[in-house]
């Protein structure tokens, strides 16, 4: 609720706030849920999908930098790139530019793995915003970003407060 200058009360703040806290950790727990889409190979675990998403986007990529863009420790991203690897959804090489440096590159079997589970999670969002119009299709689309820009701002400041 508003104050008669426009502005909203820090108890109406609280409440906004709490609801967001609410609905983001139904959002988590349902999302969750439905990630396991049904695709022939079979679910796909998130970090593979968030490598494979982040590799898809930027290209082969070193093990740091891929740490760095997706806010995890180095050694994290090397146990989920050798288990990708052993999956045959990525490879590592010799970096081109510095042959000292390992670059994590996505194959063809990646590629497609990746594309067959967005089309899963299409689908599936299709079906479940199939009473949206466009509008609000958008207007969801563009919170959610703002919402991840957010997080991921907060994220590299170090969660200071």
């Amino acid at each position: 609720m508003s104050t008669s200058s426009g502005k909203s009360s820090p108890t109406d703040d609280h409440h906004a706030l709490a609801d967001v806290e609410v609905e983001v950790a139904i959002l988590f727990r349902r999302a969750d849920t439905s990630r396991s889409v049904v695709v022939p190979t079979g679910p796909l675990e998130r970090s593979a999908y968030q490598i494979l998403l982040v590799l898809d986007r930027q290209g082969a990529l070193n093990i740091n930098a891929l740490a760095q863009v997706l806010g995890l420790d180095a050694s994290t991203i090397t146990r989920q790139v050798v288990a990708m690897e052993r999956a045959d959804l990525v490879e590592r090489h010799r970096d081109d530019e510095d042959r000292r440096s390992v670059v994590v590159r996505m194959t063809a079997h990646g590629g497609q793995e990746l594309a067959d589970h967005r089309s899963a999670r299409a689908e599936l969002y299709g079906r479940v915003l199939a009473e949206w119009d466009d509008e609000d299709r958008a207007a969801l689309a563009a919170m959610l970003h703002r919402l991840n820009a957010s997080l991921d701002g907060y994220r590299r400041a170090g969660s200071r407060g």
